[in-house]
C-alpha cells in the first residue's frame, strides 16, 4: 500500500471538491480543508508568507473544520523549516483529530497548481490529480460568482487558461507524475473513474456510496449565463486548449 502523499489541483470550479468528497470515502485516505501551503509566492518562513493564515477568516474556519487548534497549528508553523514540514505536521495533527492516524493524507488546494515545481520539489516521491471541466462551464460558475466573488469575463477565463497551461508544462518534464480526469467523466460515470484513479494511485477499489453526494451530470449553465460576446473571448483565448482537451466549440 502506498504511503505517500498525492495532491489534487486544477482550476476552481472545475470538480476538486467533488472528487476529494468521493475519495475520502475510502477507508485509506483523507483530506483536510484546503491548506493552501504552496500557493503564496512569498519564502516560507517570511512574515508575509505566514500573516496569510493569521488574518484570513477562511483558513482559521478550515483549521476548526479539521480539528486542528490554532495554538498547534502555529506552533507547528514557527518550529517547520520549509513548506514540507508544515504540511506534514499539519496532516499529522488532521488524521490525528479524525481518528485516522494510520490513514494516507492527500491535498486538494485548486490554487497550488500555482506552486507545483514547488511541491514536486518538496515532495519528490509524489503524484498529482489534475481535474479538469469545459472552459464554458468554468467561466460561468466564476461569472455567476456561485462559490468564489463575481469574476469579469477576463479574469474567469484566465483562471482557467492558466491552471491549464501550467499543467500542460508540468506535464512535459513529468508525464508519469500526474493523471488527468476529465469533470465530465467523473460526474457521468463516478465509480469507473474514481476506480481507474485509484488503480493510478495504488489504492484497492472502492464501492462508492453515491446517494450521500449531490452528483449530476452537467447541466451546461453557461447557455443561460454566457453572452455571444463572452463565448467569443472564451474561443479567443483558450481555443487551442480546448484542442487539446478535446472541448468542442459550440454555439450559444
Amino acid at each position: 500500500m502506498n504511503s505517500f502523499p498525492f495532491f489534487i489541483l486544477g482550476s476552481v470550479r472545475s470538480g476538486t471538491t467533488l472528487l476529494r468528497d468521493l475519495l475520502k470515502q475510502h477507508p485509506n485516505l483523507d483530506c483536510p480543508e484546503e491548506t493552501h501551503f504552496f500557493r503564496w509566492s512569498e519564502p516560507f518562513g517570511t512574515e508575509a508568507y505566514e500573516k496569510n493564515y493569521a488574518r484570513k477568516a477562511l483558513f482559521k474556519k478550515h483549521r476548526q473544520l479539521d480539528g486542528v487548534e490554532n495554538f498547534d497549528f502555529f506552533y507547528t508553523m514557527q518550529n517547520a523549516s520549509d513548506r514540507r514540514e508544515l504540511m506534514d505536521h499539519y496532516a499529522r495533527l488532521f488524521l490525528e483529530a479524525k481518528g485516522k492516524g494510520a490513514a494516507r493524507w492527500f491535498d486538494k488546494t485548486p490554487q497550488n497548481v500555482y506552486g507545483i515545481l514547488l511541491i514536486s520539489a518538496a515532495y519528490p516521491e509524489a503524484k498529482f490529480v489534475h481535474i479538469h471541466r469545459h472552459p464554458y462551464n468554468v467561466v460561468a460558475s466564476l461569472k455567476a460568482g456561485r462559490m468564489l466573488n463575481s469574476q469579469e469575463i477576463r479574469g474567469a477565463v484566465n483562471f482557467w487558461t492558466e491552471s491549464l497551461s501550467i499543467v500542460q508544462q508540468f506535464k512535459q518534464g513529468f508525464p508519469d507524475r500526474m493523471i488527468e480526469i476529465a469533470y465530465e467523466n467523473l460526474v457521468e460515470q463516478p465509480q469507473q473513474t474514481i476506480n481507474q484513479l485509484l488503480d493510478y494511485l495504488d489504492e484497492k477499489s472502492l464501492e462508492l456510496d453515491l446517494d450521500s453526494l449531490p452528483i449530476h451530470e452537467e447541466k451546461n449553465r453557461y447557455k443561460e449565463l454566457l453572452s455571444l460576446d463572452d463565448l467569443e473571448a472564451i474561443h479567443k483565448q483558450c481555443g487551442d486548449l480546448m484542442k487539446v482537451y478535446g472541448y468542442q466549440i459550440q454555439a450559444h
